[in-house]
């Protein structure tokens, strides 16, 4: 089928070959041979009068037009896209759909675990794909190649809609024998204490407690880095370390493991989970189903506040939706 004498089948390569920026790998995605794909490119920049995708070095780049293609031609695809899942009704007990959602392993473990155990329930024939935040979220979210990104609402990506799933605060972990008495731990001995920290994320994103305590004048003694959260526990067992984590984690992590909850002497603003999906999926009756799973989880989880000086970090009643 033709558009202004554009063969539109021809978008979807020219799609794959402006993400990919290789024919070879624009191929191996659209299961062509690297013959066909690099005829159709022939095609494309005879239609658009330009190189689009250009040796320099032993690498491949855009051309200044192919790059203003990228956009625009990834959201036509997309709307196409919502437009061939339309359907009048969405019966979650026999739907096979796969969902991608990426999120940061702490909601994983707290928050997404409930929510695919509750749809084995629901959707015993529904599958989901977890992968961990990363730097390109954004570009995978806006690409359309994730259907829901769970991330820090100061992480969100601007020009699509949002929501609040739930609040967290900050609470300090160590190893159950570790030296400090009670529950409670003052600021000198939170700063001369070694630390384990977290930069998540590929790039090595830090966490907003670190962000927090950076803007300080007393700098905190990260001895130890993890690449997850989940890990924590394993790097404060048998050291007198500590590790400030979501409380909602720490209380996760001190059930499993013999590690004690601690007061986090310094003031840490809570935080916001948000969950958020591609502006041309606001009408999906699948995505619009697992979010609402995701609201309901929500709302099932217990309160969570910060420790006061003379008790440990608590877990209360059924959520209240802020």
């Amino acid at each position: 089928m033709r558009f202004n004498k554009l063969d539109l089948n021809q978008l979807v390569v020219l799609d794959a070959i402006l993400s990919t920026r290789s024919v070879g790998r624009a191929a191996e995605r659209l299961f062509l041979s690297q013959p066909a794909t690099s005829c159709s490119l022939a095609r494309l920049r005879e239609y658009f009068e330009d190189e689009l995708l250009v040796p320099v070095g032993k690498t491949q780049v855009l051309t200044p037009l192919a790059t203003e293609l990228v956009k625009p031609v990834r959201d036509v695809l997309l709307q196409i896209q919502t437009i061939t899942r339309a359907r009048p009704t969405f019966d979650p007990a026999t739907s096979t759909r796969r969902f991608t959602i990426e999120s940061s392993d702490y909601v994983i473990s707290v928050f997404l675990s409930e929510v695919v155990r509750r749809a084995a329930r629901l959707a015993p024939l529904m599958q989901f794909d977890l992968r961990a935040l990363s730097p390109q979220s954004p570009e995978h979210l806006e690409g359309g190649e994730v259907e829901l990104l769970i991330a820090p609402e100061f992480n969100t990506v601007a020009g699509h809609p949002a929501e609040k799933l739930f609040e967290d605060t900050f609470t300090c972990l160590v190893c159950a024998d570790h030296p400090v008495k009670g529950n409670t731990i003052t600021t000198d001995q939170y700063f001369e204490s070694a630390h384990v920290g977290v930069e998540w994320g590929g790039g090595r994103r830090v966490t907003l407690d670190a962000q927090m305590i950076s803007t300080g004048k007393q700098v905190r003694r990260q001895d130890v880095i993890s690449p997850t959260f989940t890990l924590v526990p394993e790097l404060l067992l048998g050291t007198s370390r500590i590790a400030t984590l979501p409380t909602r984690l720490a209380l996760q992590m001190a059930q499993r493991f013999p590690l004690r909850i601690l007061q986090c002497p310094i003031r840490i603003p809570k935080f916001v989970e948000k969950v958020q999906w591609h502006k041309y999926q606001e009408r999906d009756p699948a995505i619009s189903w697992l979010r609402a799973l995701l609201r309901e989880t929500a709302l099932a989880l217990p309160v969570v506040e910060r420790a006061e000086l003379n008790g440990t970090a608590t877990s209360g009643k059924r959520s209240r939706r802020a």
